[in-house]
């Protein structure tokens, strides 16, 4: 009996020093798995250097975005700033040679959000000190359709931040392991789905997406999902009770808050294909449509001061660009030089966008939005959509499939 006493003490010392050895042994693993994930800092929030072949493209996150983005965007502190939804984060260069020549820009612009975000992006901006001279915004009118009401909660959200939470996630987690297994093997990719370190994410993957798909399958699986999203909105502007939307006060809020810095905003209404336009119309639209652009104009009129040149261009129109052809089905060879689908275009057709709006406003694409013509222009524009619309071309078959399968 006596002897048993130091043998349960032994047997408890060694299950000491063994749960000691293996929570030391947790500790340091989950330590190192740190270390590793702070190098190679995937969603590029702790601002570690990029290191070609290593983490120089980082991969496109659909996490910690907004937070991703404020940071860059805080440690770029560019002298002019593109803002906007996926279509402008996708199509607008920040290193366009117009934007190289203000001093090089930052990509604001976040997926899946509207003016309200980007108005929330200037106050950041503004409170950091790192308010953009030049502005280009991009407007999507599906935003406005629906006449959403004003929420006043979101007008007093703060900059993100990095908290605790957002460090565990990013550098102690298995998804933030997986995370930095991404950004290595996306060094090496030929088409890396990453983002720059100015905010551009190019959508290389879809190079490989379309020899797999076809650029035919895009088109019509976003024009479907678009029609049943669209067909949903109330055919209204205004909030159901007349008032202003939220989008339409967020908007006059962006353009003030620029006023107290920039001396020159651009606003551009997305190049829409031609195959949205005639979905505009056959959902009866195109008068809401033409009266958004009215809206947008007379905003930016009031906006306006000595020291603020505020700059509507209309991309949407019926022209070569936007008429570009879809490949037939079954077509995974051509690769279209303008278009991902309808509503996302590619770097080459913002890049012409940039040149007119950067530009000495003659380069032939797009046209400059004022008062004085503005009725005439949507005539003409309206004239066109009609006339492409009574065509027996494969577009308006296409577009009519679409609606009678709806």
């Amino acid at each position: 009996m006596q002897a048993a006493a130091p043998i349960a003490g032994q047997v408890v010392h060694r299950w000491r020093a063994y749960l000691v050895h293996m929570l030391g042994t947790a500790l340091v693993t989950v330590m190192a798995c740190g270390a590793v994930n702070l190098g190679l800092d995937a969603a590029g929030i702790f601002g570690a250097p990029g290191v070609a072949g290593i983490n120089r493209i980082k991969p496109y996150l659909d996490h910690h975005r907004e937070l991703s983005r404020w940071q860059a965007a805080r440690r770029v502190c560019a002298p002019a700033g593109i803002f906007g939804n996926s279509r402008a984060e996708i199509g607008f260069d920040p290193e366009h040679p117009g934007f190289v020549a203000l001093g090089g820009a930052f990509n604001h612009a976040i997926p899946g959000t509207s003016v309200a975000t980007s108005s929330r992006q200037m106050h950041w901006l503004i409170e950091a000190g790192c308010a953009p001279h030049t502005v280009v915004l991009g407007l999507e009118f599906f935003d406005f359709l629906g006449g959403t009401a004003v929420d006043e909660s979101n007008a007093l959200i703060g900059a993100p931040h990095i908290d605790l939470a957002a460090v565990a996630e990013t550098l102690l987690s298995l998804s933030a392991l997986r995370d930095s297994l991404a950004t290595l093997a996306l060094q090496r990719s030929a088409h890396p789905a990453g983002i720059t370190e100015r905010g551009f994410n190019p959508l290389l993957n879809y190079t490989a997406e379309v020899r797999q798909s076809g650029h035919h399958a895009l088109f019509k699986q976003r024009a479907t999902e678009n029609l049943k999203n669209w067909s949903n909105k109330p055919k209204r502007l205004h909030t159901s009770t007349g008032d202003p939307s939220s989008d339409q006060v967020a908007l006059q809020v962006f353009l003030q808050q620029a006023g107290g810095s920039a001396t020159s905003v651009h606003i551009l209404i997305y190049p829409y294909h031609a195959q949205i336009r005639l979905m505009i119309k056959r959902l009866g639209l195109s008068s809401l449509f033409n009266e958004w652009k009215s809206s947008v104009v007379a905003t930016a009129k009031r906006a306006s001061t000595k020291q603020l040149t505020i700059q509507v261009w209309d991309f949407s129109g019926i022209s070569p660009q936007t008429l570009e052809l879809i490949p037939a089905a079954g077509d995974r060879q051509t690769q279209l030089q303008h278009y991902w689908e309808a509503g996302h275009f590619k770097k080459a057709l913002g890049d012409q966008m940039l040149d007119q709006v950067l530009g000495d406003g003659h380069a032939g694409f797009g046209k400059a939005l004022q008062l004085s013509t503005l009725d005439a222009w949507l005539a003409q524009d309206e004239a066109r959509v009609r006339a492409l619309a009574n065509e027996e071309s494969p577009l308006v078959l296409e577009v009519n499939r679409l609606f009678n399968k709806h």
